[in-house]
């Protein structure tokens, strides 16, 4: 299982297409969130965690001390930035003392903040650079969704196949601490809540793939039909807005239906 956290939402770029709205302004998750990260990953034993913004390198003091502690318990770190420490040599410098696998986007929409100077140091560093084609579609989420919410297709979203098991679905085992403390599908999205650090006394990896089952025979029964420009448009704006407990379903903190009514529902 991949096990990544989102530890903020402060940029220093303001990508046109980015999915979690990040901004200029400071934030950071709490340390309550972050200590229940670590419990997570004390009992689930991922195989790898990703560490997403944002931008982490604006908190490199916070991310050694993460990383550190990641350690521990998992030696597979991915860190995803936009790779503008590479401006800054001392900051290079410390991240390169990390010792992790850095993922830098490499998009037309974060190239509209390169500098020649930054594409030179980009070219000569040796970090896993994603490269993606400039008419490669997005999710339509975000700042994103008026250039892409006319998508027909579902971008292989679990969702939307219902396929979770590695053999079908490569993508599948992933899934994403948010800063509130929401474990949610991880998608480009990194949206639909499946379970909550401070609600659930134990989070393993067959329980949120069981809620998500749960919420992929929801949304295809309930759902699928509704129109917004298109499905995908639809699905993908509402994905966010649900929240799966035990218990229930939940469409914007109002109750929508039972979780059992939908548990061995046959799509």
């Amino acid at each position: 299982m991949v096990l990544g956290i989102m530890v903020s939402k402060q940029c220093n770029f303001h990508c046109r297409h980015c999915m979690v709205d990040s901004s200029h302004e400071y934030s950071w998750i709490e340390d309550a969130v972050l200590e229940k990260f670590f419990e997570m990953l004390e009992y689930g034993c991922p195989d790898e965690v990703y560490i997403l913004g944002g931008e982490p390198f604006l908190h490199i003091n916070e991310i050694e001390n993460m990383v550190a502690r990641i350690q521990r318990y998992c030696r597979k770190i991915v860190i995803f930035t936009n790779g503008s420490f590479l401006m800054n040599q001392k900051l290079s410098d410390r991240v390169k003392a990390l010792h992790v696998t850095i993922r830098i986007s490499d998009d037309r929409f974060h190239r509209e903040f390169w500098t020649n100077k930054f594409k030179e140091k980009l070219i000569s560093s040796d970090y896993w650079v994603v490269s993606k084609d400039a008419s490669e579609d997005m999710i339509p989420v975000g700042r994103a969704y008026e250039e892409f919410k006319h998508l027909k297709y579902n971008m292989g979203c679990s969702l939307l196949t219902g396929r979770y098991d590695k053999e079908f679905y490569p993508n599948a085992e992933r899934y994403m601490v948010m800063m509130d403390g929401s474990v949610n599908l991880y998608c480009a999205t990194i949206e639909g809540s499946l379970a909550n650090v401070f609600e659930d006394k134990k989070i393993t990896y067959d329980l949120l793939v069981e809620r998500e089952k749960i919420f992929h025979n929801y949304l295809m029964k309930e759902v699928i039909h509704c129109q917004e420009d298109t499905y995908m448009g639809k699905m993908c704006n509402l994905c966010s807005k649900y929240k799966i407990t035990e218990d229930a379903i939940f469409l914007n903190g109002k109750k929508v239906a039972d979780t059992q009514d939908y548990r061995n529902f046959e799509v």
